[in-house]
């Protein structure tokens, strides 16, 4: 594949946007209260009115885009569609390109974190922003005409990069996976935080018959959103592009629920982290367009893909949705490295960078090897 002509790009949010975020905020609409306790039935009015407070009169947006501005961002045509990227350099490059995918409902800045320490181990890393999300465009059509794990390949073809490893979690696992998959031969290996369902099902092991109960039982009490963006996500995006505090409150509770916070989210996440999320999703006007992933998996559906021979590593964080010992990942793929840790969540790179950097250098050296 020829080279990608790459653009630097900045984020640079319009005054009077920024103006009408602190508006709107101010001007909330709150539901009536619910005699239930704290976040037992959604989102905790005390927790998300301070955070909506602080974001209308205290949250200084700028000096978050500079220091957004600071990393090496790139704009690049990919299939005919324009994609977001990171492109953090080693200053010695020793070890394998590594492409990041993040899941919902993060972004390209939760990645940061991660993208610095592997850049430190030597790797050259790349982390694009998913097609809808934030400044990457969503696929003109429906189906989208080139799949994304294929816009990642040709993202690192294209940027001189044709052995290189990748790593994903949620629904960037399940782009991770196909990406290994369709091209072998310049995927050395995936790095996942999450598998895709085992075809086969026989003869389960006790471990393996208790993951998969607490995946029915957490789809029960908590994969509403799933399901709605699944299936009607439109109508459910009208009023988040519209109410950033609806916004805020759909993605504050993904936080604390997912991470290793232990019910209290700032013990993760500092008001600023939360809100530089929920204003990237704001300021683009993209969080309906994040959706897409999930209703697309249902209504245009692809073949299950095979990974054949792909070495992959699995990282297993013990607060994050689900937890896949290692017998049932082998159900589907070349499981050469499982490592389980003691803390950490649905969030690692945000939460745990280091040992999750550190986790994915040792697989690189290893194939390398």
């Amino acid at each position: 594949m020829r080279k990608l002509e790459v653009a630097e790009f900045a984020i640079a949010v319009p005054e009077d946007d920024v103006a009408d975020l602190r508006r709107r905020l101010s001007s909330t609409r709150w539901p009536r209260p619910w005699p239930e306790p704290a976040w037992s039935a959604g989102t905790d009015r005390a927790v998300l009115a301070r955070l909506v407070d602080y974001w209308a009169h205290g949250f200084d947006w700028r000096s978050h885009e500079r220091r957004l501005n600071a990393e090496p961002q790139r704009i690049a045509t990919v299939g005919g569609q324009r994609v977001h990227f990171l492109h953090a350099r080693a200053e010695e490059p020793t070890g394998l390109p590594t492409i990041l995918t993040n899941g919902w409902p993060s972004t390209f800045a939760e990645m940061i974190p991660l993208a610095h320490r592997l850049a430190g181990l030597g790797h050259d890393v790349v982390v694009p922003s998913l097609p809808g999300f934030t400044f990457s465009d969503q696929p003109a059509g429906a189906p989208a005409a080139v799949p994304t794990y294929e816009l990642w390949h040709r993202l690192m073809s294209g940027l001189g990069y044709h052995r290189y490893l990748a790593h994903g979690g949620d629904l960037g696992a399940g782009i991770t996976s196909r990406l290994g998959a369709a091209h072998p031969a310049a995927v050395a290996g995936i790095h996942l935080m999450a598998v895709m369902a085992a075809a086969d099902h026989s003869d389960l092991t006790a471990d393996e018959a208790a993951y998969l109960s607490g995946i029915e039982s957490w789809t029960s009490d908590g994969g509403a959103y799933e399901h709605q963006q699944q299936t009607r996500p439109l109508t459910l995006a009208y009023g988040l592009s519209d109410s950033p505090a609806g916004l805020l409150a759909w993605i504050l509770e993904k936080y604390r629920g997912w991470s290793d916070s232990g019910g209290d989210v700032s013990t993760r996440w500092t008001d600023d982290e939360i809100l530089v999320q929920a204003s990237l999703y704001w300021f683009t006007n993209t969080i309906g367009t994040s959706f897409r992933p999930y209703f697309d998996h249902v209504a245009h559906p692809t073949p299950r893909p095979a990974m054949g021979d792909v070495a992959t590593a699995v990282a297993a964080f013990p607060y994050d949705i689900s937890v896949p010992p290692r017998e049932y990942a082998e159900r589907t793929y070349r499981v050469v490295r499982y490592s389980r840790f003691d803390r950490g969540g649905h969030f690692a790179p945000h939460e745990e960078p280091e040992v999750l950097a550190r986790d994915i250098h040792e697989f690189a050296a290893a194939l390398s090897a």
